[in-house]
């Protein structure tokens, strides 16, 4: 069996940090390794746990998702970066791939698709939701 995918959660919102952390660590072949409540947080845990994936929300005080996500991939080219957010309109969108995101899903996802992309970012693989891949087509 293959290592567990390690995970940290960057959130300014407590809720979705706790939610996404209960159903991520019921799941047999993920852990979740930190937790961050800020962009500026979430670069300094980086830097102690290189996690395989982090799931990070795009507005938050101080430092934002994108700035983080520069940051983080700057620090540990390796970990990849899932974007969580409500926001799916192209100001959000491309700076955060542009940054370094590899996955654009927004917080409507269903949780076993959460997974899913978690996952497959361990591998190097991209998903997008759907409403923000229209987006990315459009523009190209």
């Amino acid at each position: 069996m293959s290592e567990p995918v390690s995970v940290m959660i960057v959130d300014d919102h407590e809720m979705v940090r706790k939610g996404a952390k209960g159903y991520l660590e019921a799941q047999s072949d993920i852990v979740v390794v930190a937790e961050a409540a800020s962009g500026e947080e979430a670069v300094t845990l980086v830097r102690e746990w290189i996690p395989d994936v982090v799931l990070m929300d795009l507005v938050m005080p101080g430092m934002d998702g994108v700035e983080a996500t520069r940051r983080v991939k700057d620090l540990s080219p390796r970990t990849q970066i899932i974007v969580l957010t409500s926001y799916h309109q192209d100001e959000f969108i491309f700076p955060a791939l542009q940054a370094g995101a590899i996955s654009y899903l927004l917080k409507d996802v269903k949780a076993h698709d959460l997974v899913d992309a978690i996952h497959r970012a361990a591998r190097g693989e991209a998903t997008l939701h759907p409403r923000v891949a229209s987006r990315v087509i459009k523009q190209f």
